[in-house]
């Protein structure tokens, strides 16, 4: 496929989600996640035309990613998440979730902690009205809008 192609995708991918952290495995399009980590080696060594730079950073590309960060294992937990509701039209994962153990404690974590006083989606209304002062608020509303976007409960 196309340079170009795979940026629109990128593209897409970015507005859907608010990142461009696409996961190397990313089971919904595995074409969109090798390019993605093509494209980073080719950032490191130093091999990336310049215009293909230019046209990644004007859309905010996330050059270095750390492997084993919190935010990448919560990112590869929640495409796990739209996975699950593209294959079942719903996020109602069972806590004690048979294929995957780990994914099912994680949803239910999720709902424990962004579920407060009873209501999911008054809790993203009140964020959102919010302005974040420091980086952790900023990555609770930024996973609160990404649940939210997917129509969590």
């Amino acid at each position: 496929m196309q340079w170009g192609k795979m940026f629109q995708k990128l593209v897409a991918y970015k507005e859907k989600h608010k990142n461009t952290m696409v996961p190397s495995q990313y089971e919904e399009d595995p074409k969109l996640g090798r390019w993605v980590s093509t494209q980073r080696n080719f950032f490191k060594k130093n091999e990336l035309p310049k215009e293909r730079l230019d046209q990644l950073n004007s859309i905010g590309f996330v050059w270095r990613v750390r492997k084993k960060s919190k935010n990448v294992k919560w990112d590869d937990m929640f495409q796990k998440l739209v996975a699950y509701k593209k294959a079942y039209k719903h996020t109602l994962v069972p806590n004690q979730h048979k294929e995957d153990p780990k994914f099912g404690r994680w949803v239910s974590a999720q709902r424990q902690n962004f579920r407060k006083n009873g209501s999911f989606s008054l809790l993203v209304q009140a964020m959102k009205c919010h302005p974040c002062s420091n980086k952790k608020d900023k990555l609770l509303k930024e996973r609160l809008d990404k649940l939210d976007s997917i129509g969590f409960v």
